[in-house]
């Protein structure tokens, strides 16, 4: 990692989309960009979302927000299609976050291997989460997948 990027606070900035290889690309995938370009094929060669777990171990957001106001389903990260939800997810905890933006994509959590490898290793919570605004069930929306 950068020394930047580990002294400095971390606000991971995402997208809400589907994702090929992770199925979800959100907050901890995002942390995946903080990687040098010259060493991203050589970690998608070791299993990514192993990849997403230790980088999101090493260096924690302090924030996650995850940008919803257009998002993309289908064949993502670049293949998909637009889908209008005028939604942002923001919290402290990346795995809350996550959870929730999968959940908000109609995806059980606990399906997506570095969320649920994530709250296993005590990162966040996959569940339990408080939700404030609109309910899940008011923004909800199934998400066509690759």
């Amino acid at each position: 990692m950068p020394r930047i990027v580990t002294e400095s606070a971390i606000i991971s900035a995402a997208k809400l989309k589907t994702h090929m290889a992770t199925k979800v690309t959100l907050g901890m995938k995002n942390m995946f960009g903080l990687l040098p370009d010259k060493f991203k094929a050589k970690y998608h060669a070791k299993g990514i979302s192993k990849v997403v777990v230790d980088i999101n171990t090493v260096i924690k957001p302090s924030l996650t927000i995850i940008d919803g106001f257009v998002a993309m389903e289908g064949k993502g990260p670049t293949d998909g299609d637009p889908v209008q939800m005028d939604l942002i997810i923001a919290s402290k905890d990346p795995v809350a976050a996550d959870s929730t933006g999968a959940r908000v994509m109609g995806i059980d959590p606990h399906e997506i291997s570095h969320i649920r490898t994530a709250n296993q290793k005590g990162l966040g919570n996959i569940d339990d989460i408080e939700i404030v605004g609109s309910s899940l069930d008011d923004v909800k929306r199934v998400f066509k997948r690759n």
